[in-house]
Order: structure tokens, then C-alpha cells, then sequence
């Protein structure tokens, strides 16, 4: 049995619109029976219930009859009568609060084992509370287990508070047709009521809330001073909200509640009447004497059971019926608290379609709005975008678990925040992407020292859960209004220098220019283009050897592109566009299914020979799929594990070493050569060379130039062949072009080659002419 619930709830829209409408419902509702079945009826467009109803207490109090019903009519048929003692509903009655419940086989209590029979297995029951006193209670059920929760207690409480608040009318209602002169007074009251109703139901925020309760006191009470008291029950130190102040009477902002006249109203949870502060023993009720206040009424506001503030109304006339008015106030008050929750979920909802919950920045929509307001004023001032991206941030979240991310984002948010001016504006686009806007700044040098500050706090170390963690950031810049007069145009403009800045070094930022511009359309077109030429079977493929001991060992296959209108393009111009759009991945696959489908034909005269086709580091972020394709395409072309050599450059560290790690050893076992390509020009680590099973470390062609003239470039040269040796892996040097070169690193142990020396890239008959020479007789 769960009875504790969070005095504010959440609410979907479907669910608020639906509580609108009972209030609407209720308000025209002729008697009692009427709000019940609407409150029935009701219930299952606002909670998820596969049978609601309402049971009322008896005059014994010791039974409630089963009064209304929505849902299958089962075990407690409507006019049913179930006791008090020993049921759910009994025990929400009692405990006067509400309470969830999962029945199971189990169950004991009277009700339960009735609809658990019946296949419910969640319910709720919330008291009615009318003048103070349980009338009955609300039930919800629903066929699935654990159907409910906090927030559905909560919610159901709310709607209990609304259904009890109209109550009190419709008993009002009757009560006035005693006598001619009662039946005036009340009509009056509910005119005033009703009027209330249908103005809150349309209200949309606190201020609204509090102008139509003054507009609607003041019709029955003479009232020159109108207060909200919001009770904070951790402190007791409790905000003062004017609603009404005619005579200027000196009010608090924030009151001690404990040292106050309203900690009666507090302890004892019921509205109170003062009806002459001339003649009080209370401090607090002779000061507000003092200031002219001869009668107040304080009347607590509720919000899902809870008090959540207290309603005072304050008179200079002496008042004989006050008893009357604290009734209309109390239903006032119901009306208010029912209203002031829906105000305040609607504006959460609003809340969270404009910021971002993990960092509480702006969002991507509240941007756009704002941006749009910076350029709807008749000359709006130039202002700067920096579009900042997060470097590394994927592999602290990949490798130190999302609650290590979310935390880290929090805390660049702060450091941000402390980069930028207070007219500064900072939102978060999503992941680990965010925009500052600097508000009427135009200036390049401002931009950059922003900017150069941003990167600089950012490269310092985060210390999040015992870990020191390094990021960076890189930044594109666009300004209104040199760069574009569209927001959307200058956020794209910001991103495209972002990517610049990206490409050419961490912890970097680039302004945006129309040259760049240039440079993006041209890689499109080449993107275009290239997977047009993919499509259609225009890229084609050259072999260049790779020799052991003098002999061709293998082959490496090379991409080439002859496009018939831009000529040969080099393979520097298109791979990185391919890379950048993920082609890469499909270009991969189509080098890997060709290079074996050649390499059949030249195991006829070198039935050893492998070749070596290059893996992208954006191929291995999906280290399933790359698996995948790597053994279906042996398997086509019934080809064993070791007549595959894969090379992958040193960025594929980047990704998840772990998972990496996991690849290579199954591809290891299959037989699959691997090997680091263009060894100590990316990030080299002697941790991964200890950790993977690697087979050849590939030397960069730029340390083998000038290896037999150049000391230091020869030191470099033999302390990787050295490591290599000792960790047992074999070393390829690329780029050979010279006798000298080869004897140089012959002497070094290095004994398999490839470059101009041997051969340069043949396509597919020069290099099976190649091979019968090569090919012992």
C-alpha cells in the first residue's frame, strides 16, 4: 500500500485538457448525482483506468454504497454496498489521504479479492472531503499490474479537490432554496462562484489567477488589502504576493510563518475568520489594527491534499456575517488551488518545450524565438554566433557512462557562462553541440577573445567522479549582419566554420567566409558526384606489391576515380568528403568485395599472396556490420582469413578500445591480418600496440624520404622498428624509392617494403604480368 505522492504532478496535455472540461462539466452540473457520474465518466481520459467509480459513506458511516460507475459492470455492481472495515477504500477513507494499491492472488481485503476476480490489479482510491468531513472516495482501477504511481496519486488527489470544491456549491445550492432572503445571499455567491469558474478555467498564468480573485472578492467583500501567503514548508520563511493593496498598507515581502498570525491557519488546516482586530490578544492582529484593518479572513489554498499557500482578505468595515463570506472563500480557494496546479503544470510543459532539462539552458526552439525577436526590431544592432561542438566528448560518454557525460555538460555549461557578458545569450542545440549569441557585437576581436577564452577553460582538466577528464571545443563563427540577414542561415554558416575548424586541429575556431562556402559546395558536388560514379561502377581499382625478402608478398589495392569531365581525382580530394558524408562505408565495401574478387585470379600464380585493403576510422563505427561484411566477402570467394590484410589508420583509437580490441581478436582467429597504416602521424600509443593483437605497424612514407641522409628521421625510424621487434610485430616500410632507403632499413631489420622501387600501383593485367615473372617455375 503506497500513500505518499509529490504535491505537484505532471500532467500530459491530453489529461489537462480533459480536467478543463470537468471543471466546465461540474460548473453546469443541476445536482450531486450529476457531478459524480461527470466525475466517473471523466476519470478514464485523465488516467489510464479500466473502471472508475465513486462510493459515498451511509448515514452509518459504516458501509459506502457504490454510487457511480464507468467501466464493466462486475463484482461491485452500481447501489452495491461494501463495509469500511477491511477494503482499499476503507483504508484511503480513514488515513484521509490517498492511497495505490497492487492486488495480487493474495489479497485480503474485501474489495480487492471482488475486482481482483474480475482481472484488476492496480487501484487508487482518493477521499471525498465535504465541510472537512469524508463523504466517500474516488476509485480508479486497471487490468495491468503496478498500473500506478506518485504521480497518478497525485493527480486522482487533484481531481478529488476539484469534485469536493463543487460540492460545497451544489450543497450551497440547495441550502438556498430554504428561505427567499438565504436563497438571494447564495444565489449572489454562486453567481460570483460560477463567474470565478469559468474566468479560471481560461487562466493561463499566476498573475491572471490572482486579478480575477481580486475581481471576484471584491464583489462580496468591502476588501482594501488581498494576499497570497506561499508556504514553504522546508523553511517556513514564506513569500508575500500582493494581490490587492488599496490603501497602500506597508506589506512584507517574506514573513517568518511561525512568528505570525497564520500558523493557527497552518496547524489547524481550516480557514479562519477574525472579526474585530481592535480587540485581540494577538500582536499580529493589533498591528493590523494599527494600519486600519477591523476584519481578515486567512484561508487555506490546497494543491493535491497539501497546503500550498494561505488566501487573506483584509476589511476596514466591521463585518457581522463574516462566517458567510469564509464559506464563499473557501470555495474560492478550492477553485484557486485546483487552478494555480494546471497553471503551474502548463507552464512546466511550456518550460520543457523550451529549455533543456540536463543543463537548464535554452533549447534549440527558445533560440530560434529569440533570434527572431534580435531581428524583428526596426534596426536591429550586429551580433556574432558561435557555434561550439565538444571535442572527445563521445568518448568520455562511450567509455565513463552517460551520468560521467551528462554531469560533464553540466559543468561546461558553468564554464561558459562564466566566458560571456551578461547580455550574452547561451542555449544548447542537443548532445554536445551549443550556440552563444553575443548580443550587439559585430566585432571580430570580440568574437575571438570569446571564443580563445571558451577553448582555453574548456581544455582545463573536469574532475567528475574521481576521473580527470580532458575535452576540448572547437568553434565556427558567423555574424549578422556580414554574413547573412536569416537565422537559420547564419547558424548554418556557424556550423559549416565549426567542421572547419574541426578539420584542421583540436581546441580550434574558425570564422566563417564565403571562400569556405566555396569549399562546401565544391566537396557536395565531389560527394554528388562520387556516389553517382559508385553507383554506376566508375571507380576502378590499382595493385601495388608489397614485398618479403625480395619477393612479392601481397598487394595493396588503391582506389582510383577518372571522372570524365574533372579528369583523374586524387584520392586526397575525395576520401575525405566520402569519410565526412559516411560513403566511406559503402566505398569500403565495394574496395573489399573487388580486391577479393581479383585476388582469386592472382593466387593462380601466387596461391599466398593476400591483399591489403584500407579501413576507414568512420567504418568502424559499426564494428558489427564491419565484421559482418568482412566474413561474407571470404566466404563469397572461398578465401581463407589470411588472404586479407586490413590496415586502419591510428584515428579508429578514437572509438571504444575495448570494443575495437573485441573485433580484432575475432578477426585474428579467423585468420585476418591487421595492421596500424601511416604509423606516428596520427595518435600513436604504445598502450594499444601492447593491448591489440596487431599484425605489421605500416611506417609513414614522410619518415622513409632522406632515412639514409637525415639523423633524426633515422633514430625515429629505428626506434619503431626496435618497439616492433620487441613486441613481436612485423614492420612494413612505405614509400621506398631508393637502394639507400632499403639497405638503411635493412640494417634497421626492416625487411618488407613497398614503393616506387619495386613497382609503382598497377592496374589489374599489369600487375598479373608482374606476378608470372615473379612466380617460381
Amino acid at each position: 500500500m503506497n500513500s505518499d505522492y509529490t504535491p505537484f504532478v505532471s500532467i500530459t496535455s491530453d489529461a489537462s485538457i480533459a480536467l478543463g472540461r470537468l471543471t466546465l462539466d461540474l460548473v453546469s452540473a443541476h445536482d450531486e448525482k450529476e457531478i459524480y457520474a461527470k466525475l466517473a465518466e471523466s476519470l478514464p481520459k485523465m488516467l489510464s483506468a479500466d473502471r472508475s467509480s465513486v462510493t459515498l459513506l451511509t448515514d452509518s458511516q459504516e458501509e459506502f454504497e457504490i454510487f457511480a460507475l464507468h467501466g464493466e459492470n462486475g463484482a461491485l455492481p452500481l447501489g452495491k454496498s461494501i463495509p469500511v472495515n477491511n477494503t482499499l477504500a476503507g483504508i484511503a477513507a480513514t488515513k484521509v489521504s490517498t492511497c495505490w494499491h497492487d492486488i495480487e492472488e493474495d489479497e485480503t481485503s474485501i474489495d480487492g479479492q471482488q475486482l481482483y476476480q474480475q482481472g484488476i490489479k492496480s487501484i487508487i482510491n482518493s477521499p471525498l472531503i465535504f465541510s472537512n468531513k469524508v463523504i466517500g472516495t474516488v476509485n480508479i482501477g486497471s487490468y495491468l499490474p503496478q498500473a500506478y504511481d506518485q504521480n497518478s496519486a497525485g493527480l486522482l488527489t487533484l481531481i478529488a479537490s476539484l469534485v469536493s470544491t463543487y460540492l460545497e456549491r451544489q450543497r450551497l445550492l440547495i441550502q438556498a432554496q430554504l428561505g427567499v432572503e438565504q436563497y438571494r445571499l447564495y444565489s449572489e455567491q454562486l453567481t460570483v462562484l460560477n463567474q470565478i469558474a469559468a474566468k479560471l478555467a481560461a487562466a493561463n498564468s499566476e498573475q491572471c489567477v490572482f486579478k480575477i480573485i481580486k475581481e471576484s472578492i471584491s464583489k462580496v467583500i468591502p476588501a482594501q488589502r488581498i494576499s497570497y501567503v506561499v508556504i514553504n514548508h522546508d523553511s517556513y520563511q514564506c513569500e508575500v504576493k500582493t494581490i490587492y493593496n488599496d490603501k497602500q498598507i506597508q506589506m512584507p515581502t517574506v514573513i517568518d510563518i511561525n512568528d505570525s498570525a497564520l500558523m493557527p491557519v497552518l496547524d489547524s488546516g481550516q480557514a479562519l475568520f477574525f472579526d474585530d482586530t481592535t480587540i485581540t490578544t494577538s500582536d499580529k492582529h493589533k498591528h493590523l489594527a494599527k494600519q486600519g484593518i477591523r476584519a481578515a479572513w486567512s484561508v487555506p489554498v490546497r494543491i493535491s491534499d497539501r497546503i500550498a499557500g494561505i488566501l487573506n482578505v483584509g476589511t476596514f468595515d466591521p463585518i457581522s456575517q463574516g462566517d458567510q463570506q469564509l464559506k464563499l472563500l473557501n470555495m474560492f480557494s478550492g477553485i484557486m488551488g485546483v487552478t494555480l496546479s494546471r497553471v503551474c503544470l502548463q507552464s512546466e510543459l511550456e518550460r520543457q518545450a523550451s529549455y533543456d532539462n540536463l543543463t537548464g539552458l535554452p533549447n534549440r526552439a527558445l533560440l530560434h524565438q529569440k533570434l527572431a525577436s534580435v531581428l524583428a526590431t526596426p534596426s536591429p544592432a550586429p551580433f556574432t554566433l558561435l557555434f561550439i561542438d565538444l571535442d572527445r566528448f563521445k568518448q568520455v560518454n562511450d567509455s565513463l557512462g552517460h551520468n560521467v557525460g551528462d554531469e560533464l555538460l553540466r559543468q561546461v555549461t558553468r564554464r561558459v557562462y562564466q566566458q560571456i557578458r551578461k547580455q550574452d545569450f547561451i542555449a544548447r542545440l542537443g548532445g554536445d553541440e551549443f550556440v552563444v549569441l553575443l548580443a550587439d557585437c559585430g566585432s571580430e576581436e570580440v568574437a575571438h577573445t570569446t571564443s580563445k577564452r571558451i577553448i582555453e577553460t574548456l581544455k582545463a582538466p573536469f574532475s567528475i567522479e574521481r576521473h580527470h577528464i580532458f575535452i576540448g571545443a572547437s568553434i565556427g563563427i558567423s555574424s549578422y549582419p556580414k554574413h547573412g540577414l536569416d537565422p537559420e542561415e547564419l547558424l548554418k554558416y556557424a556550423d559549416i566554420a565549426m567542421y572547419q575548424a574541426k578539420k584542421h586541429a583540436h581546441d580550434n575556431f574558425h570564422f566563417y567566409s564565403d571562400a569556405l562556402l566555396e569549399i562546401i559546395n565544391s566537396n557536395r558536388q565531389i560527394e554528388s558526384q562520387l556516389r553517382l560514379a559508385l553507383n554506376n561502377n566508375q571507380l576502378n581499382l590499382v595493385f601495388q606489391p608489397l614485398i618479403g625478402n625480395d619477393q612479392v608478398i601481397g598487394v595493396e589495392s588503391l582506389l582510383r576515380w577518372n571522372h570524365a569531365e574533372l579528369g583523374q581525382v586524387s584520392p586526397d580530394s575525395f576520401i575525405p568528403v566520402a569519410e565526412e558524408s559516411l560513403l566511406i562505408c559503402d566505398i569500403t565495401s565495394w574496395v573489399l568485395e573487388k580486391s577479393l574478387r581479383t585476388l582469386t585470379g592472382f593466387r593462380e600464380y601466387l596461391p599466398e599472396l593476400y591483399v591489403s585493403v584500407n579501413i576507414s576510422g568512420k567504418d568502424c563505427l559499426d564494428l558489427t556490420k564491419l565484421k559482418t561484411r568482412v566474413i561474407r566477402a571470404l566466404e563469397k570467394h572461398q578465401l581463407p582469413g589470411s588472404a586479407l590484410k586490413l590496415e586502419l589508420t591510428e584515428s579508429i583509437f578514437l572509438q571504444n578500445i575495448d570494443d575495437i580490441k573485441i573485433l580484432f581478436t575475432e578477426l585474428k582467429q579467423l585468420g585476418v591480418r591487421l595492421a596500424i597504416d601511416d604509423f606516428g602521424t596520427g595518435f600513436s600509443s604504445l598502450a594499444y600496440l601492447l593491448n591489440l593483437p596487431l599484425d605489421q605497424i605500416k611506417i609513414d612514407r614522410s619518415f622513409i624520404a632522406d632515412i639514409d641522409t637525415d639523423p633524426a628521421k633515422y633514430g625515429v625510424v629505428k626506434g619503431i622498428t626496435d618497439i616492433a621487434k620487441s613486441l613481436k610485430i612485423d614492420c612494413l616500410a612505405e614509400g621506398v624509392e631508393t637502394q639507400a632507403q632499403k639497405k638503411a632499413l635493412e640494417r634497421m631489420g626492416c625487411n618488407h617494403f613497398q614503393g616506387y622501387l619495386f613497382s609503382r600501383p598497377l592496374p589489374t593485367n599489369e600487375l598479373a604480368n608482374l606476378l608470372k615473372l615473379d612466380t617460381p617455375n
